[in-house]
């Protein structure tokens, strides 16, 4: 559909509002009722966000967790105190393979 009229409701609206001088920039009069005031600012976290946060900061010492752990063995294995755990193993590989015929459906 093609409109070939433009009458006066198609002016630009972003032109006549910057150049009326009583329009504020959203959130001016929010600003200085906080500065003026002395009120501090309070923010609400959702349990949900709560959730990602604690998992963000899981992910950002994973790599810390995991080298400590590669650490631990390496220091079982030149002592030849380590053990493999053949239960852990066997679910390991299982997990594994039931990942992989999952992601091929």
């Amino acid at each position: 559909m093609k409109i070939a009229h433009r009458g006066p409701a198609d002016t630009d609206l972003s032109k006549l509002v910057s150049n009326d001088k009583a329009v504020k920039p959203a959130g001016a009069d929010a600003d200085s009722k906080v500065k003026e005031s002395g009120a501090s600012a309070k923010v609400e976290i959702s349990p949900e966000a709560r959730k990602m946060q604690r998992v963000a900061e899981l992910a950002k010492r994973g790599d810390e967790l995991r080298a400590e752990k590669v650490k631990q063995i390496k220091e079982q294995v030149e002592q030849g105190t380590y053990e493999v755990n053949s239960e852990d193993v066997a679910k390991s590989i299982l997990r594994s393979d039931v990942s992989h015929l999952l992601e091929k459906k």
